[in-house]
């Protein structure tokens, strides 16, 4: 007499750990796709606004050369799509200034967005008292950028705002922890 056996059924199929384990993995690789993409943008956004402000210094540069003047004695949004913002004062566009750099090379009307709530755009300045070195140059142009302490990647990067200025060391101006402000003096005739 033989003594049957029961019989076991397997199902194929994956158990709960299993399952966790791959949702896990899953979660880790889109973090690490998230944080890649975040900063591919904000170098992306960077060297968008970082290219028209070099653009908008080549021209102020290039009227200069050619006129032997500054493009003008006022303050004057270069970005006026956009709009000039800085410490939360409106940056006006002067058409004289615009119009004589416009003379010379083209200007971007349009700049991403830093990220930072209340300043954004490209904008001119001029003040007599403006000094950097120790030289006299009274035209400076300022830009946000995205993240905190990021390069400027522009030359004669100011360490302040401040009417006497020296060359930046950390390659920015300024950081909020959310963008940097560049501050770029601009040497002018006989400089």
């Amino acid at each position: 007499m033989s003594i049957a056996s029961p019989t076991v059924s397997r199902r194929d199929g994956f158990t709960i750990v299993e399952l966790l384990i791959v949702i896990v993995v899953i979660g880790i690789l889109a973090a690490i796709t998230i944080v890649a993409y975040n900063g591919i943008q904000q170098r992306a956004t960077n060297n968008a606004i970082t290219s028209a402000a070099t653009q908008s210094i080549r021209a102020i540069q290039a009227y200069i050369a050619a006129n032997g003047v500054y493009p003008g004695a006022a303050s004057s949004c270069l970005t006026p799509t956009t709009g000039c913002v800085y410490g939360g004062t409106t940056v006006a566009t002067n058409s004289t200034v615009n119009g004589n750099i416009a003379s010379i090379g083209s200007l971007t009307e349009t700049v991403p967005l830093s990220g930072h709530s209340t300043d954004r755009g490209i904008s001119y300045h001029y003040s007599s008292g403006f000094t950097f070195n120790g030289n006299a140059q009274p035209v400076r142009v300022y830009y946000w950028i995205k993240g905190a302490a990021q390069k400027c990647g522009a030359p004669n990067v100011t360490n302040s705002g401040a009417n006497a200025a020296t060359t930046s060391t950390l390659g920015y101006t300024t950081q909020n922890g959310i963008a940097t402000l560049c501050i770029v003096s601009i040497s002018g005739p006989g400089v």
